[in-house]
């Protein structure tokens, strides 16, 4: 009968140990190491076509004509330049102004423009659920001109869903500006393609090196507590042996 009965305590006691165990699978979580994913941009840093000279000796184009990239302004305001074979082409302010830059460019040797008009692509990939996107552009303000700001924006479909215009780079230099959007699991724009529009607010801004990263927002990894389930098999070792002690 002592016997009998101490075989349910065990049981009891085991079943315990199960529940509790069950329970530390919901608790105890640890998040997942996750890695970005770049997303790929056609034409990133704008090197074709490659630019022509003009008649001053400058290197670019005033077409608008930019691969992979939609000009949505009128014709001139908008193109591709190179400043480093300009600089040592230009006849003009040659005497006042070393250089458009005092840094080579962010990446390869062209860089787009605006003096006022808008740059865009819209990308294959479209919007995931909970996933951050880091969009990276190089922006850039000339030695030759002023800087009267720009606007970099992430799009999901027509919607700008991310957009920043807060850095302003030295003249002479490039700044790293990013754009940053998390998406949730009901995101109302998922399945949307993703796009990027580029966007000065005048003479002249300068464009390079146009990134985008995706990083799937880390979710709960459920695993066993280790150290809980000793400790409840420290407790369940415990209780059966104070139960032998009583009998």
């Amino acid at each position: 009968m002592k016997s009998t009965q101490l075989i349910k305590r065990s049981n009891n006691g085991l079943n315990t140990l199960k529940i509790a165990l069950i329970s530390s699978c919901l608790i105890v979580t640890l998040p997942r190491e996750v890695k970005a994913a770049s997303i790929n941009i056609l034409n990133h840093s704008f090197e074709g076509p490659t630019a022509p000279q003009q008649r001053n000796g400058a290197f670019f184009n005033e077409r608008g004509n930019i691969n992979n990239w939609i000009a949505t302004s009128p014709i001139g305001q908008t193109g591709i330049f190179n400043p480093s074979k300009s600089d040592a082409n230009t006849t003009f302010d040659s005497i006042v102004f070393d250089s458009y830059y005092d840094e080579p460019v962010p990446y390869g040797v062209q860089v787009a423009w605006s003096n006022g008009g808008t740059i865009s692509q819209q990308l294959s990939a479209t919007l995931q659920s909970n996933t951050e996107y880091t969009l990276g552009v190089y922006v850039g303000q000339r030695n030759r001109t002023g800087f009267v700001g720009y606007n970099i924006e992430l799009l999901a479909g027509n919607t700008v869903i991310a957009s920043n215009n807060s850095i302003t780079p030295a003249p002479g230099t490039f700044s790293l500006v990013n754009v940053h959007y998390t998406s949730s699991d009901n995101d109302p724009l998922i399945g949307q393609s993703l796009g990027i529009r580029l966007s000065s607010f005048g003479i002249q801004t300068n464009f390079d090196n146009v990134t985008l990263e995706a990083t799937a927002v880390p979710e709960p990894l459920t695993i066993l507590g280790a150290v809980t389930a000793i400790g409840f098999g420290t407790m369940f070792k415990r209780k059966v042996a104070k139960d032998k002690h009583k009998k």
